[in-house]
């Protein structure tokens, strides 16, 4: 299946606003249960890197919504098009930027005062969770199990890959046994989080194929094989991380440290591209089920 303008144009935004929110929620998790490990620096840093996301996220989700316009009109007069807006927005696109634009802004100004709470993680559960509402989990009938079973997803994917920038800059501390703990802490609790991320992201799968033939039968299936690829290189990657490069770290070895550094890059490159995948799968085709 050839790629349009439109539908490259789609994508890129969609990636943007995916990576935005997902790691400024992440950011937020990582900092209430790994703040009190780091340096106030750094902790200063990751706060920022919050607000950073937070506003991208916000005028990424708005340019997902005019660029969809534009999609629909087939010309860029299409993005402007008040009409094309409305139908965009009732679409379910404007009740979820709207979630994850309160969420993203409860959760930023709570962390920017360097109190983080529980309503800075609901703001963040919020942002992250804002895309379950739209897109093809929704679409299901009925469509309560797909839109949890999504937002567990999801919340797995902010804490994973919402934590790669703060690890990196933690990984910069020239201090070993708060890089170590840090790390260990990460390794601890991604077990548990990995997990359920992996079982929500197979049941809701499997909704959505109807039968696993389909995943080599249909291009979304196609789509769906790439991306658990990917997923699978970013798992190994990850499995290194704590087996081999945290315990090492543990034990002081300080070129462990550089290993974490390049360790973190490429699993920030490997979530870039699940994200582009996803972003791919939800623009240019369905899932069998709903065909």
């Amino acid at each position: 299946m050839s790629l349009g303008v439109w539908d490259a144009a789609v994508i890129a935004v969609k990636t943007l606003t995916y990576a935005a929110t997902l790691g400024a929620a992440g950011a937020v998790f990582f900092l209430l249960y790994s703040g009190t490990l780091i340096a106030s620096a750094d902790r200063l840093r990751i706060r920022r890197i919050v607000l950073g996301l937070s506003t991208l996220s916000v005028f990424a989700g708005a340019a997902q919504i005019m660029v969809s316009a534009g999609s629909m009109g087939g010309e860029a007069a299409g993005m402007l098009d008040g009409s094309l807006l409305h139908m965009v927005w009732q679409a379910g696109a404007g009740r979820a930027s709207a979630i994850r634009a309160i969420g993203l802004l409860i959760a930023a100004l709570l962390v920017l005062s360097d109190r983080p709470s529980w309503l800075a993680f609901c703001g963040a559960v919020a942002a992250a969770t804002s895309f379950a509402w739209t897109g093809h989990a929704r679409s299901l009938n009925p469509d309560l199990l797909p839109i949890l079973l999504l937002s567990v997803h999801l919340l797995g994917a902010a804490f994973w890959l919402g934590a790669l920038a703060p690890l990196a800059i933690v990984a910069r501390d020239g201090d070993l046994s708060r890089i170590a703990a840090t790390a260990a802490r990460f390794g601890t609790v991604a077990v548990f989080v990995v997990g359920g991320l992996m079982a929500a992201g197979v049941t809701l799968l499997w909704m959505l194929l109807g039968d696993f033939t389909a995943l080599w039968g249909s291009t979304y299936g196609r789509y769906v094989i790439c991306k658990l690829a990917i997923v699978a290189c970013l798992l190994c990657v990850a499995a290194f991380n704590k087996l081999r490069l945290t315990p090492r770290l543990c034990a002081g070895d300080t070129r462990a440290v550089r290993s974490l550094r390049s360790s973190i890059r490429l699993e920030l490159l490997l979530g870039v591209l699940i994200l582009a995948v996803t972003a791919t799968l939800t623009t240019v085709t369905g899932p069998p089920v709903l065909d």
